[in-house]
């Protein structure tokens, strides 16, 4: 059982004050309290050792924001992954934590209507959270962790508007264990060699997006959104591979927006395509991997006012040594999201070089 507390600020751009009425009481600070539940792995599984005896589990936080125009205390319930990647001594160790789940009750005072609105556009949020901490073994029962923590919430532009809202701070938590740590009762399971390798990736991704047609009066509109993708990747390491590919993007939503009439217009067919060029990391964790990605538009049909930076997070999960399917999260610039895609893919292994 952890419990922690993270003073977290909010990064630019702050959701809270894009509102009118937030500068009388602006809201610039996020704190969060945590108490989660988890499992120390007990080297039955290859991956547990490859992996130092990580920790997985479920979590609950509380997110307090003093101020008269917050609705509320949001909420949010998630699953973590606690890695320590290396190990100092026999008490202290360098651990990063990665979670995923949803976030609620994310409101603001209208002071025009005197109701409450949904910050993030939908009264239901994704959380995707990442941390870096110290952790220090006081006894075999008792530990404490210090460290940074971000924390990213968005509605993943299924709904709009969807500002999203990133928050940055230090973090501090304690760990009580049910049961000492002991060394591991199953016999080390010694992995393979691991040899470097090349590959090609292919793969496509589709989803629907929502975006804000008129605001006087309002109109929201829904559309297709599709991706297909091609990438040579390098697994440079046991635990994570990079990339450099391109994709081709086709937003249904381009150029969406209604006239004076609440007639809908948007941009032809072939303006709703862009092709883009973009780097990236995955992170394997068994089966299952987290990526992240960043790039840049380099051709599109229609001239948008969005940034031409995007960014791409989630997880893919491979069926079989050659196919893989996935759940992100694609953003205008890295904190505005844009589109949730679910998709598919294979890998093809390619020889470039020689391995050792």
């Amino acid at each position: 059982m952890r419990g922690g507390v993270t003073p977290a600020y909010i990064l630019p751009a702050n959701p809270f004050l894009t509102r009118a009425d937030a500068a009388t009481d602006p809201i610039h600070w996020a704190p969060n309290l945590t108490i989660e539940f988890g499992r120390h792995t007990d080297g039955s599984q290859e991956w547990h050792e490859l992996y130092g005896m990580p920790s997985i589990g479920v979590g609950l936080s509380i997110v307090s924001l003093h101020s008269a125009a917050a609705g509320g205390r949001p909420i949010e319930a998630y699953t973590f992954f606690s890695y320590p990647f290396a190990r100092l001594s026999d008490r202290v160790a360098l651990t990063t934590d990665f979670g995923m789940g949803l976030s609620w009750r994310w409101r603001q005072l209208n002071e025009q209507t005197e109701g409450y609105e949904e910050v993030l556009g939908s009264s239901v949020d994704a959380r995707i959270d990442w941390g870096f901490y110290v952790r220090y073994a006081s006894t075999p029962r008792l530990a404490v962790f210090t460290g940074v923590d971000f924390t990213h919430r968005s509605n993943g532009g299924t709904v709009q508007p969807n500002l999203g809202i990133n928050v940055l701070g230090p973090r501090v938590a304690v760990e009580y264990s049910f049961s000492p740590e002991t060394p591991s009762a199953h016999p080390p399971i010694q992995p393979p060699p691991f040899h470097p390798s090349w590959d090609v990736v292919v793969g496509g991704a589709g989803g629907v997006k929502s975006v804000v047609e008129s605001r006087s009066p309002f109109v929201r509109g829904s559309f297709g959104a599709f991706t297909v993708t091609g990438a040579l990747q390098r697994h440079f390491y046991r635990f994570g591979r990079i990339a450099a590919g391109t994709d081709l993007f086709y937003d249904g939503s381009t150029g969406a927006r209604a006239d004076a009439s609440e007639q809908e217009w948007r941009a032809d067919a072939g303006q709703r395509f862009s092709l883009g060029l973009y780097g990236g990391y995955e992170h394997i964790v068994g089966r299952f991997s987290a990526i992240a990605q960043a790039g840049a538009t380099a051709v599109r049909g229609f001239d948008s006012v969005d940034s031409r930076l995007y960014s791409r997070f989630g997880w893919r999960y491979r069926i079989t040594d050659g196919v893989w399917s996935t759940i992100a999260v694609r953003a205008h610039g890295f904190h505005n999201a844009s589109a949730l895609e679910i998709g598919a893919g294979f890998r093809i292994p390619a020889k470039l070089g020689s391995n050792p």
